[in-house]
């Protein structure tokens, strides 16, 4: 069956003028290509952004699309991240998005036929100080305004619904039907697969050197394997964005930061159905996983990373990971979480999502240059809305406009702006601790 798709597949390849160095059946049921010489569409990097775009780029058909990844197909950040839904933003832009994410979500396994596993849980986002508890207020009516399921509860009402809360020190809490939690290992993996059903080529440790740029005009890239025709590019490379662009010397504002999590062991009383809890000023969060809890902080001092200085053979399993950095932070949490402190430790791991100045994602044509896109700047809430973003950007790539006003997400925004490394690094330590809103 396999063997007979492939046939198909070099038979399509060549009917499109797509020269095979080499062609084979992969260790992880991906068709494999050794190398193409010509595209329509290079989605570089594999994460869920890339892989979202590659698939829905594909899926409209008219265009032979190419997903390359320096490292193994969406084996990055992807897996890594917490795989948490959370729709009420700062934003309406934003929480549109999240809707439309949020029902894409539900239709996954029928749209790609692709597993995804995922549970409509809803959240609990908790105040402790004055400030906050104002923010939940404001959220309370954007939510409404937005059509959110959204209710403030009292802190004994919040603590039934998830005993593993307690209500010391808890002032308010926002409940929110919509949010829900999902394995984050199957999002970008289902999107590249699914993207390889409907024609794209895969291309996994295919490192993209250069973008090349003439006359303005996108023609190409240049990758550790050969150059590959194109004349569209989309720089979804995530961690590594920085590198894809500025090889082409085209800079672009955001900062790679760790981000780190511990899986519980097996807890009693743990249910998947249980709310997701967000406590607003310590930036910690908790979902069910596996019968324990997953849970993680945005520190106040996050580390940044230099991938340049990283090394060419570095991936993010490699990232250097600091368990003292979740021990304070359960700490800090202590009387309203208090198994953080004692609960055993499956698994501790961490990913470099990437963060932008002023909190919202990369998205869009590069400015002055035809033919280059970003998919990128996920501000840790990139692989939530991948099934929209990725529809949008294909969207954008194909009828030259997206489907509704992204210009928030733009690159554009940063071409008039003289952005320093430190005050990059300052505004997006700002908007990584203050994700959930806090004061």
């Amino acid at each position: 069956m396999m063997g007979d798709k492939l046939i198909e597949l070099h038979s399509q390849l060549s009917q499109r003028g797509v020269y095979l160095i080499d062609f084979r059946l992969g260790p992880s049921s991906f068709i494999e290509i050794t190398m193409i010489s010509k595209a329509d569409v290079v989605v570089v990097g594999s994460g869920g952004l890339g892989a979202a775009t590659a698939y829905c780029l594909a899926k409209r058909g008219g265009l032979s699309v190419a997903l390359l990844d320096k490292h193994e197909i969406g084996s990055q950040t992807s897996p890594r991240a917490a795989g948490m839904v959370s729709c009420v933003r700062k934003g309406d832009l934003m929480i549109e998005l999240i809707k439309d994410a949020c029902r894409k979500i539900e239709s996954f396994t029928d749209e790609t036929g692709q597993p995804l596993d995922w549970v409509h849980s809803g959240s609990l986002k908790i105040a402790r100080r004055p400030q906050d508890a104002d923010v939940i207020a404001a959220d309370l009516q954007r939510g409404k305004r937005m059509g959110l399921d959204v209710e403030q509860i009292s802190p004994d009402v919040a603590c039934r619904l998830n005993p593993f809360l307690k209500p010391s020190g808890v002032l308010t809490a926002l409940r929110i039907g919509d949010d829900r939690y999902f394995d984050p290992a199957q999002i970008a993996v289902g999107f590249a697969r699914a993207a390889q059903a409907q024609g794209a080529i895969l291309l996994p440790k295919t490192d993209v050197t250069e973008v090349i740029i003439e006359g303005g005009k996108v023609t190409g890239v240049e990758t550790t394997k050969g150059r590959i025709q194109a004349s569209v590019v989309v720089d979804a490379a995530g961690a590594w964005t920085r590198q894809v662009a500025e090889a082409s010397d085209i800079r672009v504002p955001l900062v790679p930061t760790r981000q780190q999590l511990i899986v519980t062991e097996v807890l009693e009383g743990a249910r998947a159905d249980l709310p997701m809890v967000r406590i607003m000023d310590a930036a910690v969060y908790v979902r069910p996983c596996q019968g324990g809890f997953l849970w993680g902080v945005y520190e106040e001092d996050p580390r940044f990373f230099d991938m340049n200085a990283l090394g060419p053979a570095f991936e993010v399993k490699d990232m250097p990971l600091d368990i003292e950095v979740l021990r304070r932070a359960a700490e800090q949490v202590k009387a309203q979480l208090p198994f953080l402190q004692t609960a055993k430790t499956r698994e501790f791991r961490g990913g470099i999502p990437t963060m932008t100045a002023d909190g919202h994602h990369v998205l869009g044509p590069a400015p002055a240059t035809e033919g280059f896109f970003f998919a990128s700047g996920c501000n840790v809430a990139g692989l939530s809305i991948s099934p929209t973003i990725g529809e949008a950007l294909a969207a954008w790539i194909i009828d030259g406009n997206p489907p509704i006003d992204l210009s928030p997400m733009s690159p554009a925004r940063f071409r008039d702006s003289n952005w320093s490394e430190e005050q990059l690094w300052r505004d997006a330590a700002w908007q990584y601790r203050h994700f959930y809103g806090a004061v």
